[in-house]
């Protein structure tokens, strides 16, 4: 048992290096090579762990893709209003504070994702379950009267995570026309448009504290 735990940690522990390696530097510069010196191991022994490479950059990428997703999963949790939760959606879903690593990852890797079924797929599954995120919480604003929308329930949360997306990767680019508080801005147009109520994007006390 001991044995199968130091190897747990072992491939976690080149998974952090890898997820470094692209948010700071690019998938290219993703070699055993780096990852090794990354890791503060020999190359050899990032070989013995993953072989194929392609291999530790789908690990790592669906490592990402979890951590992400339930990131923002828990900034729902507790007895919230749906107008709290969409606030908190729209907070997680821009690049910032502690979960800038995993959004510079995603973004690097989405580029891929057509040259590739598995990053492909990976980015599909990531975008359905951020979707299901948002239609949750439209819909229960629905039901109880909160929420007059536009729409029906999953194409709104389908347009809000692709204009989180649209504005993360202006932000993760570094364009000088948007910042942050100039995407949080869009976001709140388009929940006022939708919805009917004025939502400014807000952090969960517990991710407010890591910012």
């Amino acid at each position: 048992m001991a044995r199968r735990k130091d190897q747990a940690a072992r491939r976690e522990h080149l998974i952090a290096a890898t997820l470094t390696i692209i948010a700071t530097r690019g998938l290219g510069a993703v070699t055993m090579k780096s990852i090794a010196e990354e890791a503060g191991i020999s190359p050899r022994l990032v070989a013995y762990y993953y072989p194929d490479l392609d291999d530790l950059i789908e690990a790592t990428h669906q490592a990402a893709t979890e951590r992400y997703y339930w990131a923002r999963q828990r900034d729902l949790e507790g007895d919230l209003s749906p107008e709290e939760k969409l606030a908190r959606l729209m907070h997680s879903g821009l690049p910032r504070g502690h979960d800038l690593l995993l959004s510079q990852v995603l973004d690097e890797i989405s580029v891929n994702a057509s040259r590739s079924p598995m990053h492909a797929t990976l980015m599909t599954l990531l975008f359905d379950r951020e979707v299901s995120l948002y239609a949750a919480v439209l819909e229960v604003g629905r039901a109880t009267g909160v929420f007059t929308l536009t729409d029906p329930a999953d194409i709104v949360a389908r347009n809000f995570v692709a204009l989180e997306d649209a504005l993360g990767l202006h932000l993760l680019a570094h364009n000088s026309s948007l910042t942050l508080e100039r995407a949080e801005e869009q976001l709140a147009s388009y929940a006022f448009a939708t919805t009917g109520v004025r939502i400014k994007p807000a952090a969960s006390i517990a991710a407010s504290g890591k910012e």
